[in-house]
């Protein structure tokens, strides 16, 4: 009979030392990885009937990303997710709506083999692939613009300048389209027009009294705020996307800046001439 072959991800080398080897024992053919990148680097070069992964692996929710990558990687695989919090009853929700089940660390191994042997109740298998950046931008749009304005007001410097929020973010749905669609690698994207665009941005910044600093701290916060709505959304992804697209953003985003910051430094040689 063939050994199911299990996927088990975790940090702690001490977990890695001791657990694996009892799951062999078991019957499972095990393979131990650290971290998410060598979990999706075993996926990728084979596949498994089983994941079994930390939930925080280097970083908190770590887990998701390993989640996600098998889910995509191999969808009939079943997985599972050790987390050492089980009195958050809503995230504990959120980890059984994306995975088969869960165990509380240190798990009770009698109670853990049991889990890794039982046929899940329903079926996980993915009928749709995963969303991309631009997906999420479109369907987040108001929400990051929303959050980009309160963190703007919020800002000493900022606040000394006494804009309405209407005049702040009046270029932000027209970036956030040119962003999405330049992921999708739309027809709809402009060169010329994105540009302008950014042009007419800078013009504005200096009309409004910004300085450089200022405008630089805009991008970066908005690049922030898209990259914390991909990490929120991150087992929703197609997981082969999320590094790429967040590359593209950034790269635009800067693109976008220069020639503002360009524009900006144009009216002011002009004022000054």
């Amino acid at each position: 009979m063939t050994k199911p072959k299990l996927l088990f991800v975790d940090d702690e080398q001490a977990i890695r030392q001791t657990l694996p080897p009892i799951l062999t024992a078991e019957g499972f053919d095990v393979t131990t990885v650290a971290s998410v990148s060598e979990a999706i680097a075993e996926m990728s070069r084979q596949p498994f009937d089983i994941l079994l992964s930390d939930l925080n692996i280097g970083e908190p929710g770590d887990g998701f990303i390993v989640v996600g990558a098998m889910r995509r990687l191999h969808p009939r695989a079943r997985t599972y997710i050790l987390t050492g919090y089980p009195d958050f009853t809503s995230a504990l929700e959120a980890i059984r709506r994306q995975v088969d089940d869960y165990l509380v660390k240190p798990a009770d191994v009698p109670t853990l083999i049991q889990a890794l042997r039982r046929t899940p109740e329903r079926s996980r298998i993915l009928n749709a692939p995963g969303k991309r950046a631009s997906a999420l931008i479109r369907e987040n749009a108001q929400a990051i613009i929303d959050r980009w304005a309160r963190e703007a007001e919020n800002d000493p410097e900022q606040k000394q300048l006494q804009l309405a929020r209407r005049s702040r973010i009046d270029h932000l749905p027209a970036v956030l389209r040119q962003l999405a669609n330049r992921v999708d690698r739309s027809p709809e994207v402009d060169d010329k027009q994105e540009m302008e665009s950014a042009r007419a941005h800078g013009k504005d910044r200096r009309r409004q009294g910004y300085s450089v600093a200022l405008i630089v701290a805009e991008s970066r916060i908005l690049y922030k705020i898209i990259a914390d709505v991909v990490q929120t959304h991150l087992a929703e992804m197609d997981v082969s996307s999320i590094i790429p697209d967040l590359i593209m953003i950034s790269d635009n985003l800067n693109a976008m800046l220069v020639e503002s910051l360009r524009s900006f430094a144009g009216v002011d040689e002009h004022v000054a001439a």
